[in-house]
């Protein structure tokens, strides 16, 4: 029960933290009758969740237990609570508490918006307009009753502020989020707000900036009607498209404070519209600003800033990160994360904007060929087709997909010759997403394996390399292309996991002409030795400065799939994934000197493939990397300025049944260089791994 009611405290701030519950929990008391109210309108609205059987976990997290406590909190600002309102208390609770349910699943269902808290302006105008006929119901002071009616401001407090003018403003805004727009309160929302997010503060702040501007230069406002109803509307505004429904960055400052002056005019307006209702406007122009901000960002095509939090949303910092380590690191500029047509190593023999047939409408095309070890592409004079290396090769699906067309039976041209009538020759085209569309042309006749409305895996066997159509030497031709039509336009490609030269691995490629390119080759080696099956257990000796401690590692798994590696006691935990021909670690969170922060360094991503050597580029968290106390300032320019990142370069090397795999960063901007060390043994799993951050130095042994 205890936590759900501060969950709902720290719903109000988008937080999950029971230590913001605490904190806004005091802040409501600096007026007793206010807190008193408020965290009886919490408890019966937890309770009534409960009896009425609504989702353990959503009563838990405080999301159906905020809108009460708003609710309550304005009663206990505004009215004296009569015998008849707590007798009808357990009522009024429950109906909130419906009216979210409700509200909240019609709006996700048919718009896919969040409900915030219109439940709790929705009722608490109810609750005012009834105010004239419930019995013993009314206003608790004149300036509450002006109020009310939204032409005043609630009374401000009697305790001077100790500090400048601004500052008492801007703490008075934030105190009156639970209806008490004085510093003291303030304060404790503002030491809340900090303890919850830096990046959300400086959002706060930004608001707040913007509506003093708006006060001073826009509208003419009545005395102190700014930091009653106006201020934290801009603020909350602004935190919560700042960083907690975009990704934070320079462009989601941006539309944060453009939404905060939006929500300055939705308040002036609405004053006007609700003042003769005597109807105050409460949180109305931030959810009316925020709803309509994402419905209409949400109509934008491709992969633009501000990004939308797309994912299990956390504070503003949680999300940067995640969006950096998980979406920025392998996000494709694709739907679908493609995969090279072919088995093993081919050369491109013509690449985008080519000299002969890659041009305007189908600049984006790809022709491939395969070379011998003397690095011609046919034996002998090359006169006849089968002299071609790639001649009647398979070609493969790039992805899961559907089969849309085929055409075949037109014949192999010989060599040096042309079908001009037939440009494509025999063809395959495959939807993999909506508007995209792979197409493999020039395939031998008689060859293709596959019918139209056939479902085929990445890696299936679409047909074999021919010389149909306008091919003078056999060639693989591969496109993308937005419709099913043979030959139209075409859209620009990159591939995923893709080995370049035998020994470079890159995550996303769009291959050049005279590449040799290949895709990884899974191999039962490496892929036992990071099997790390849920439920699995084993031991790390982490020694630092000659001393050492033992660590018992648990490999997990949650209800939504998410793999993860735990040091319970340490309070570490390590998120991974197979990824099919290669493993990755997507983030880490715990102490800088256990053992999953050596794994975090030093195996990032590894090549499930046993080559003699290969070679790529990752990217760490610098705040994962760093010991530095100053951390918080990094957050607050997260804001403003793109966060730098920690390029790693990787070397792996097959030594006998053991894969030895290297790392190193130099030190720059300020960031302490990285050196890692890795000994992973084939079929059994992580041996060693060194690490050193600048001056620090760790060795882990895995048993």
């Amino acid at each position: 029960m205890g936590g759900a009611v501060l969950a709902a405290y720290s719903q109000v701030l988008f937080s999950r933290s029971p230590v913001v519950g605490a904190l806004l929990l005091a802040a409501t008391f600096v007026d007793p009758v206010i807190g008193a109210v408020g965290l009886a309108g919490a408890v019966l609205a937890t309770l009534a969740a409960r009896f009425v059987g609504f989702d353990g976990e959503a009563v838990r997290s405080g999301v159906l237990g905020y809108n009460a406590l708003l609710v309550f909190a304005m009663v206990g600002a505004m009215l004296t609570p009569s015998p008849a309102f707590w007798a009808l208390a357990a009522v009024i609770a429950a109906g909130i508490v419906l009216a979210h349910v409700g509200l909240g699943d019609a709006l996700h269902r048919h718009f896919g918006l969040p409900v915030l808290s219109l439940p709790f302006v929705i009722v608490s105008w109810l609750a005012l307009a009834a105010v004239p006929f419930v019995r013993g119901m009314g206003f608790r002071t004149p300036e509450t009753a002006a109020a009310a009616m939204g032409s005043g401001g609630l009374a401000p407090g009697t305790v001077p502020f100790p500090g400048p003018e601004i500052v008492d403003h801007f703490l008075r805004a934030l105190g009156a989020i639970f209806f008490q727009p004085n510093w003291i309160a303030g304060a404790l929302v503002l030491a809340a707000l900090l303890v919850f997010s830096r990046i959300a503060t400086l959002h706060a702040v930004a608001g707040f900036a913007v509506a003093v501007v708006a006060d001073h230069y826009l509208f003419s406002l009545p005395p102190d009607f700014l930091h009653t109803w106006i201020g934290f509307n801009f603020i909350l505004t602004a935190v919560a498209l700042g960083g907690i429904f975009y990704v934070p960055g320079p462009r989601s400052m941006v539309l944060a404070m453009v939404g905060a002056l939006l929500s300055g005019w939705v308040a002036v307006a609405a004053s006007r519209v609700l003042q003769p209702l005597g109807l105050p406007i409460l949180a109305l122009p931030l959810n009316l600003v925020i709803l309509g901000t994402i419905a209409a960002l949400r109509l934008r095509a491709g992969d633009v800033e501000p990004r939308p939090v797309d994912f299990i949303a956390g504070s503003p910092e949680d999300n940067l990160n995640h969006f950096r380590t998980r979406v920025k690191r392998f996000r494709a500029a694709l739907p679908v994360a493609l995969q090279l047509p072919f088995r093993g190593a081919w050369v491109v023999t013509q690449g985008n904007d080519g000299d002969h047939t890659h041009q305007g409408r189908w600049r984006h095309g790809l022709d491939f060929e395969v070379q011998g070890r003397d690095g011609a592409r046919y034996e002998g004079s090359g006169e006849r087709l089968e002299d071609w290396h790639c001649y009647r090769l398979p070609v493969t699906a790039p992805a899961l997909g559907t089969v849309v067309t085929v055409i075949d039976g037109l014949p192999d041209n010989p060599v040096g010759e042309l079908d001009t009538e037939h440009n494509w020759g025999n063809v395959v085209v495959v939807q993999h997403a909506p508007a995209v569309f792979s197409l493999v042309a020039h395939l031998s006749p008689g060859s293709i394996a596959v019918k139209e409305g056939d479902v085929v895996a990445a890696g299936a066997v679409l047909g074999l390399v021919g010389s149909s159509g306008r091919a003078p030497v056999p060639h693989l031709h591969f496109q993308l292309q937005a419709t099913s039509r043979v030959g139209d336009a075409t859209l620009p490609v990159e591939f995923a996991d893709v080995v370049r030269g035998g020994r470079e691995v890159a995550a996303r490629l769009l291959p050049r002409e005279g590449d040799v390119v290949a895709n990884p080759t899974r191999e039962d080696g490496p892929v036992k030795a990071l099997a790390l099956a849920p439920g699995s257990r084993f031991h790390a000796d982490v020694t630092i400065d000659g001393v050492t401690r033992t660590e018992e590692i648990v490999s997990t798994i949650d209800a939504l799939g998410s793999r993860s590696l735990v040091s319970e006691s340490r309070g570490a935990r390590l998120w991974f994934e197979d990824r099919g021909a290669t493993f990755v670690v997507y983030d880490h969170v715990g102490p800088k000197d256990g053992a999953l922060f050596a794994w975090y360094a030093a195996l990032p991503r590894v090549p499930l493939t046993t080559a003699a050597e290969l070679a790529w580029t990752d990217h760490l968290d610098p705040r994962r990397l760093g010991t530095t106390s100053w951390a918080w300032v990094r957050d607050l320019a997260a804001a403003l300025v793109p966060p730098a990142e920690q390029g790693m370069d990787y070397v792996a090397r097959l030594r006998g049944d053991t894969i030895e795999i290297e790392g190193a960063s130099v030190a720059v901007r300020g960031r302490e260089a990285v050196h890692t060390a890795t000994t992973l043994r084939l079929g059994q799993g992580v041996e060693r791994i060194d690490v050193r951050v600048g001056d620090r130095a760790m060795a882990v042994e895995f048993t």
